[in-house]
């Protein structure tokens, strides 16, 4: 299992081991068959994304869970997470990267930094954390397997070939079909952070084309639409 803490401050604890105090940014890699148990510190709200090999069925003789007792959580022996990678000045939900990158397929630099890779313990894709300078996005591409955008900071855009662009706030959600034409970016007063995950580690082909003019960019406002204010991008 991967856990992604996006907000707020929690415990995860290894049998045996002291708890680990939790907050925005850390990535905690859980190898298969230790015993474990995470949430929320006793003074505040906790939340994370979870990863986990959807596959996996517990062998019949696989031991019972157990609830960690109100006096086990009360004295805790706790400190802060040792794997954490990021650093204080950081302002993302997420580490970004330290240096930019540039290609004639951005508008501008942006930050591509890996929040796991292909080898990790719960089998899952690679996910990448992806921050646009302000004004900058990429060219209409086309993924051969497909992608998910997640976005964690500021307000960006996406859009789909012969479809309204859509508005991304933070939290906002958008899938990315395999061989779809789509672009995304961020807006021009605020950088944009997002989560981007291949659907399909097998089928690795991308493919580039033009970038929209800076016309159609200028006319793009940050305003959700009243209607889409409670929909999720990308549907």
């Amino acid at each position: 299992m991967i856990l992604l803490v996006t907000g707020g401050i929690g415990y995860y604890q290894e049998e045996g081991k002291p708890a680990q105090i939790l907050r925005k940014g850390d990535v905690v890699n859980i190898k298969p068959g230790v015993c474990h148990w995470h949430g929320a510190a006793p003074d505040s709200w906790f939340s994370q994304i979870v990863i986990f090999d959807s596959n996996y069925t517990p062998d019949a003789d696989a031991p019972e869970e157990t609830p960690v007792t109100d006096e086990e959580y009360e004295n805790l022996e706790t400190e802060e997470y040792t794997g954490r990678t990021i650093t204080p000045d950081n302002e993302f939900m997420f580490e970004r990267a330290p240096e930019a990158m540039t290609a004639d397929t951005f508008s501008g630099p942006a930050y591509v930094s890996s929040l796991i890779g292909a080898d990790n313990a719960a089998g899952a894709p690679d996910l990448h954390y992806v921050v646009f300078d302000p004004g900058v996005i990429n060219n209409w591409h086309i993924h051969e397997g497909g992608q998910i955008l997640i976005a964690t900071d500021g307000i960006g855009y996406y859009q789909i070939e012969g479809e309204p662009v859509q508005i991304m706030y933070p939290g906002d959600v958008a899938f990315c079909p395999p061989g779809v034409k789509h672009w995304h970016g961020g807006s021009k007063d605020t950088k944009f952070a997002h989560i981007a995950v291949n659907t399909n580690p097998e089928l690795k082909g991308l493919e580039w084309y033009d970038r929209i003019s800076d016309e159609e960019y200028a006319a793009l406002t940050t305003e959700k639409p009243a209607e889409a204010e409670t929909e999720t991008s990308g549907k």
